[in-house]
């Protein structure tokens, strides 16, 4: 088993285009990164994208954090980064709000508002993901609310234990602002 994780980690780090999407409402805690991976190898799956979304903690409840993506479709690359602050805390549930901006094909976008939300199940897995509305600043309008989901799976990934606090695999589903919804997946790793 530990070949297959290693084998998995080293896929996910070993493409530069690895860049994140997914995210949660719970906090990562002061001076901790967590990232987020998805990887969609030579674009194989046509609407996919691969993706790193990154969380870095400026105090315990507020974070610098975004994502950097490329798009199978049509090749397109988008950035998006932000402040992330996390309102709620207790034994259920994580609720965060975020503000941010998103380049994309020449356009920048607002995400605002955002809800991000995580409820915790035992043994450490959790339902995490957000509620964000885009609005497209370069045209005036807006573009419409987006939704994901996502149940993360806690999992150990022993060669790089005395580094990493916690990993996931996230498996899940996230519908864009025009209405369409695509399955998701990614590994979520807490240094």
């Amino acid at each position: 088993m530990r070949k297959w994780y290693a084998l998995l980690f080293f896929l996910l780090t070993s493409f530069t285009q690895a860049t994140g999407g997914y995210d949660n409402g719970s906090a990562v805690g002061k001076g901790n990164l967590q990232l987020d991976f998805t990887l969609n190898p030579g674009n194989v799956v046509e609407y996919g994208q691969s993706y790193i979304t990154w969380n870095y903690g400026l105090t315990n409840t507020f974070a610098f954090h975004g994502y950097g993506s490329h798009e199978a479709r049509d090749g397109t690359n988008q950035i998006y980064y932000g402040l992330k602050y996390t309102f709620l805390q207790n034994d259920s549930w994580d609720l965060s709000t975020a503000l941010g901006f998103r380049h994309r094909e020449g356009e920048i976008h607002i995400y605002a508002p955002q809800l991000l939300y995580t409820y915790k199940l035992a043994n450490d897995y959790d339902i995490g993901g957000s509620i964000l509305d885009v609005y497209d600043i370069t045209d005036s309008e807006n573009l419409g609310v987006t939704f994901d989901i996502a149940l993360r799976i806690p999992f150990k990934l022993s060669l790089l234990q005395e580094y990493v606090e916690s990993t996931k695999f996230a498996l899940g589903a996230f519908r864009n602002a025009s209405g369409k919804t695509y399955p998701t997946y990614s590994i979520d790793v807490k240094f």
